[in-house]
């Protein structure tokens, strides 16, 4: 056991600063960039309605008679956030007026498609320009494409003529340059750091050695999160990653007044002092960070200010994969059990498809099954919760629960989230000697 001098109130601005000066590097962010191949190509004509042309070496557009061109590409191995994709097509002729690149259906077939069948033209994604002379163009299709999906393309001209070359041209194919970068990582634990106990430096070695954001589960200075102890317990271990931080107050935070000691070290990367809770991306991720302690912020219930909050903001980022995270576990098996009052706020989280909850409290691991708010199993819609009370403080007995997968209650450690613009991997990490560990990958809603 390891004991720790509490330092004077008057330096906790300085504890965080020193952390941040030693944080963990967030790691490199390098863009990588794949070119695909169509998969598929035709052209229809309104001169041959019923006439298919999956086999020819030239994909005809025109205005009249009416002639478009059709291109797919295949984005399911594109795992990291597409910053930009570029459609690259071979002309083989000239057009003072270019063709425009529009949206459309992915159902249709090379060797089927016609004019009589083709699906409809969509939203017009970017237009070529004049083509002045055979050759590549390129055009930015980014906002039409999606990593894990389908890109169908329809291309066509309102008066003009033009040859393209079609997958069978060989090197002259049509393609598409997708530029991303890699996913995001997510470490996280709660009930972290108390002065008697060195299990919050063992899982600060783990921050010390892995890139990525960190999300810290609540509880994170024992006993009282004071500002004295958040300058001598927390500061010295996990304050080392300070910078990189998204915190989440626990139970413990608010046995200061106002968890003045919590927000007094985070400043303003906790969000406002009154409420505790806000969001941010993270890659292609919308993340939000919520404050379990509902006695403190109005209430956690329909229509309080957090969950009303917590709609607006996941109505106005969209995103396909969403990730929540706070202190008290919604379920949890063992001395510490389900909490009922988070059930809005995870009805809330499953109404707009959420994807994942990572909670503690519970001084242990749980990983659950996809669920509803009720408890009830859900693969196609529900939200899985991780319990990871693992940063250091102390166990908690484990128990079974509904739907629980896996659980441990003698390994500290951290969890670490891959979050891909499709889906996420997670794996516990284990403190050095720990033998405990999970592991998996589920795709997003």
């Amino acid at each position: 056991m390891r004991f720790r001098i509490l330092i004077p109130v008057f330096v906790v601005v300085l504890a965080a600063v020193a952390g941040s000066a030693v944080s963990a590097p967030a790691g490199p962010r390098e863009q990588s960039a794949t070119t695909l191949s169509a998969t598929a190509d035709a052209h229809v004509t309104a001169s041959a309605r019923r006439r298919n042309f999956g086999r020819a070496r030239t994909l005809l557009v025109r205005g009249r008679p009416a002639a478009r061109a059709y291109v797919r590409f295949d984005l399911r191995g594109v795992s990291g956030t597409v910053t930009r994709a570029t459609l690259r097509i071979y002309a083989r002729s000239r057009s003072a007026r270019g063709f425009s690149v529009r949206t459309t259906g992915s159902g249709w077939s090379e060797r089927r498609i016609t004019f009589a069948n083709a699906p409809r033209p969509g939203a017009t994604v970017a237009a070529s320009g004049a083509v002045r002379r055979p050759g590549w163009q390129s055009i930015d299709v980014t906002r039409a494409v999606q990593a894990g999906s389908t890109a169908s393309f329809a291309l066509a001209t309102g008066r003009s003529s033009l040859r393209l070359a079609s997958r069978e041209a060989g090197a002259k194919r049509p393609q598409l340059v997708v530029e991303e970068a890699p996913p995001e990582t997510l470490l996280a634990a709660g009930d972290i750091a108390d002065c008697t106990s060195a299990g919050d430096e063992q899982t600060a070695a783990l921050l010390d050695q892995l890139p990525g954001t960190v999300a810290a589960l609540g509880d994170l200075a024992y006993e009282n999160g004071s500002s004295q102890e958040f300058a001598g317990c927390y500061a010295p271990s996990w304050g080392r990653a300070y910078t990189r931080t998204r915190p989440a107050p626990g139970n413990h935070e608010y046995q200061t007044p106002g968890a003045a000691g919590y927000f007094g070290y985070w400043g303003s990367g906790a969000g406002d002092p009154a409420k505790g809770y806000y969001g941010y991306d993270l890659g292609a991720w919308h993340v939000v960070s919520l404050n379990s302690n509902c006695a403190f912020i109005g209430g956690c219930g329909a229509g309080s200010a957090q969950e009303t909050w917590l709609r607006a903001d996941l109505t106005a980022h969209s995103a396909r994969c969403t990730l929540a995270y706070w202190h008290h576990p919604r379920f949890s098996g063992g001395i510490v059990g389900s909490d009922p009052m988070l059930l809005p706020i995870w009805q809330a989280l499953y109404a707009k498809n959420a994807d994942l909850v990572l909670t503690a409290h519970a001084h242990n691991y749980q990983r659950f099954a996809p669920m509803t708010a009720a408890g009830n199993l859900d693969r196609k819609r529900g939200i899985r919760e991780l319990v990871v009370g693992t940063g250091g403080k102390s166990h908690h007995a484990a128990g079974p629960a509904a739907n629980l997968e896996i659980s441990n209650d003698t390994t500290y450690g951290v969890l670490k989230l891959t979050l891909r613009a499709t889906g996420y991997d997670w794996q516990f990490v284990p403190v050095a000697g720990g033998t405990f560990t999970d592991s998996g990958s589920t795709a997003c809603h």
